[in-house]
C-alpha cells in the first residue's frame, strides 16, 4: 500500500474544513454536513488504510532544518489512538451543532497529525496547533481561554520541547523507533511524564476536562476534550517503545500508577458532591483516565493493553456526554448513569475489571492501589444513585441529541460483549509495538478475555444482558422516570480542594500589568498582549516570520 496513503485522513480533514470555511462564507451558520462528511472520510480513510494489512506505513518528506524530521508513521499506536480522536469528532460533528465546523476539522487534522508524527518534535508541533486551534475554537464558541488553562497548555508544551531537544541532543534523533534506550534519561522521561499529566488533566483537584463540561456548553466543551485529552496518554505509550518497553526506572511506574489511583478517588469524590447531574456526568472522563493511568503505568503487557481497552470506552465517553440531553430524567438517561458508573455488561465494566486485574497480577503494591480504585467504584455506584435525584444544570433547554446519546450508549452496552474484539483488533497489536507481549498474558480471541486472575465470558454472560439492558433504554426512550420527591441528598464528603485552581485562575484574572512594566501606552494593546489574544500572536509571528526572511 502506497505510504502516502498515511496522511489521507488528515488531508480529508484539512479539504473538509475549507470547503466547510468557504460555504460559510457564503452562507453563515452552514458547513455542519460538510464537517460530518468529512469527519466521517477521515475515519474511515484511517480503516481502510490500517485493517488491510496491519503493517506500520512510514513516510519521509523531508528535513525542516534544526533537528526537525518531517516524517510521518501509521502503526498500531497511532492507528488505536487516531480512533480515539476521529469517532467522537465525526459524531459530535454529526449530532451536534459546532461553533465552527471549518475549525473544528483543522483542530481534528492537526490533533490526528500529532498522533502520526514519528518524531518527538514534529509532535510537540503538531500538539501546539491543535491546542491553537481549539482555543481558537473556543473563541469562536464564545468562550475565552481562563488564565489557568492558558498556564497549563503553555507550561505542558514547553515542557515537552525540552525533553524533544533533551532527546535530539543525547540521541542525534527524535525518532520514537530509534530513540537509544541510553537516551532516555530519567530527568527527560519526567519532563515528558509532567506534560503528559498536565496536557490530560490527570490531576487531583478539578481536571480541564471536567471545568470545560461544567463551564462550556456541550457542542464548545464536547470537541475540545475529545481533541485534546488523549495526548498526554499517547506520549506516556509512546515513551516505552523509546525505553525499550519499559520506564527508565521502576519509580515513575509506581508514581504514575498513585497518580492514576489519586485520580480515580479524587475524581469520584467530586462526583458524589456534585450539585447537578451535568457536574456529575463531567467527572466520568477524569474516573476513566484515572483508571487507564493506573493499568499504563504497571508497564506489564496486561497493563498497556487494558489501559488502551479503557481509553477506548473514554473516547466514546467524549462522545456521549455532550450528547446527553439537559432535561428531566428519562430512561436513555438512567443508562447513561449505568454507563458512567461502569455496572456490567458494558464495556466500561470489562475494561475496568481488566485494569484492576493487571494491578493485582504485577506485584503487591500496585496489587494495593487495585484495590483502593475498586473502593472508590463502589463510592462510584453510590455517586451515581445520587445523581439521579440531582436537577439539571440550568433552567434554559440544552437539547443534546437523545437519539445521538442512545446510539453511542448502545455500543458502550454492547462493548462488553464486544469487548475480545476490542482487545484483539485495537488493544493488543497497539500494546505489543511498544511491550514484549506474550500470548499468554491475554487470551480469549473474540468471545471471551482471560487473563491469569480471572476472565469475563463477554458473548456469554456479557451478550445476554447487553441485549435486556438495551431493550429497556430503547423501548423507554421516551418515558420520563417517576419524580422522587425531598430535598437532594447531601453528598457523603464535600472535598474543599476541587475548586483551588479556578480560585487561583480568578486572581491571575483579576492581576493588571504595572505601569512601569507595559509595553506600549495603549492599554487595550497591552491587555491583549498579556491576555494572550490569539490573532494578536499570530499577527506578531506572521510579521515577525517576515521580517526575518528578509533581513539582508
Amino acid at each position: 500500500m502506497p505510504a502516502e496513503l498515511v496522511l489521507l485522513p488528515v488531508a480529508l480533514l484539512l479539504a473538509g474544513g475549507a470547503l466547510a470555511w468557504a460555504v460559510r462564507r457564503a452562507v453563515p451558520q452552514s458547513g455542519r454536513v460538510i464537517g460530518a462528511l468529512f469527519g466521517w472520510a477521515a475515519l474511515v480513510a484511517s480503516v481502510a488504510t490500517w485493517l488491510p494489512q496491519r503493517a506500520p506505513l512510514d513516510l519521509t518528506v523531508g528535513e525542516l532544518g534544526a533537528g526537525i524530521r518531517l516524517a510521518v508513521r501509521l502503526d498500531a499506536v497511532s492507528f488505536a489512538f487516531g480512533l480515539f480522536v476521529l469517532i467522537p469528532a465525526a459524531l459530535l460533528l454529526t449530532f451536534l451543532r459546532s461553533p465552527s465546523p471549518p475549525l473544528a476539522l483543522l483542530a481534528a487534522a492537526a490533533a490526528l497529525f500529532t498522533l502520526q508524527a514519528s518524531g518527538l518534535i514534529l509532535a510537540a508541533l503538531g500538539w501546539g496547533a491543535a491546542l491553537l486551534l481549539t482555543a481558537m475554537l473556543l473563541q469562536a464558541g464564545g468562550e475565552a481561554k481562563p488564565m489557568t488553562t492558558r498556564l497549563r497548555d503553555q507550561a505542558a508544551l514547553l515542557l515537552l520541547l525540552w525533553a524533544a531537544a533533551a532527546i535530539y541532543t543525547r540521541a542525534g534523533t527524535d525518532q520514537y523507533a530509534a530513540i537509544p534506550v541510553s537516551a532516555l534519561q530519567p530527568q527527560v522521561f519526567g519532563l515528558v511524564a509532567v506534560a503528559a499529566l498536565l496536557a490530560s488533566g490527570l490531576v487531583p483537584w478539578k481536571s480541564w476536562p471536567a471545568s470545560l463540561s461544567a463551564r462550556l456548553k456541550p457542542e464548545t466543551a464536547g470537541p475540545a476534550t475529545a481533541l485534546l485529552f488523549f495526548t498526554g496518554f499517547y506520549f506516556l505509550v509512546r515513551m516505552y517503545q523509546a525505553g525499550g518497553g519499559h520506564y527508565p526506572s521502576p519509580v515513575f511506574n509506581y508514581l504514575l500508577a498513585a497518580a492514576g489511583a489519586g485520580c480515580v478517588i479524587a475524581a469520584t469524590l467530586r462526583a458524589q458532591a456534585a450539585s447537578s447531574r451535568r457536574e456529575y456526568f463531567g467527572e466520568t472522563l477524569p474516573i476513566t483516565g484515572g483508571f487507564a493511568l493506573l493499568a499504563l503505568a504497571l508497564g506489564s503487557p496486561l497493563g498497556v493493553a487494558a489501559a488502551i481497552a479503557t481509553l477506548a470506552t473514554a473516547s466514546l465517553f467524549c462522545a456521549l456526554l455532550p450528547l446527553v440531553p439537559e432535561e428531566a430524567l428519562t430512561r436513555p438517561g438512567m443508562l447513561v448513569l449505568v454507563l458512567s458508573v461502569g455496572l456490567p455488561p458494558t464495556a466500561v465494566f470489562g475494561t475496568r475489571l481488566l485494569d484492576i486485574q493487571a494491578a493485582v497480577e504485577t506485584n503487591e503494591l500496585s496489587g494495593y492501589l487495585g484495590l483502593a480504585v475498586a473502593a472508590a467504584w463502589v463510592v462510584g455506584i453510590a455517586a451515581a444513585a445520587r445523581a439521579v435525584r440531582l436537577s439539571p444544570r440550568r433552567e434554559v433547554d440544552l437539547a443534546g441529541s437523545r437519539w445521538g446519546a442512545l446510539a453511542v450508549g448502545a455500543v458502550l452496552v454492547a462493548g462488553g460483549a464486544g469487548l475480545g474484539a476490542l482487545q484483539s483488533v485495537v488493544a493488543i497489536p497497539a500494546a505489543a509495538t511498544v511491550v514484549s507481549f506474550p500470548s499468554s498474558a491475554l487470551t480469549g480471541g473474540l468471545i471471551a478475555t482471560n487473563a491469569a486472575s480471572g476472565g469475563w465470558p463477554a458473548i456469554a454472560l456479557g451478550g445476554v444482558l447487553a441485549i435486556a439492558v438495551l431493550a429497556l433504554g430503547f423501548f423507554g426512550r421516551g418515558s420520563t422516570v417517576p419524580s422522587l420527591t425531598g430535598p437532594e441528598p447531601a453528598p457523603f464528603f464535600a472535598p474543599r480542594w476541587r475548586s483551588l485552581p479556578d480560585r487561583l485562575g480568578a486572581v491571575a484574572d483579576a492581576l493588571e500589568v504595572p505601569a512601569e512594566f507595559r509595553v506600549t501606552g495603549w492599554k487595550r494593546f497591552d491587555a491583549a498582549l498579556t491576555q494572550g489574544s490569539i490573532w494578536l500572536w499570530i499577527a506578531l509571528f506572521v510579521a515577525l516570520a517576515i521580517v526575518i526572511t528578509r533581513w539582508p
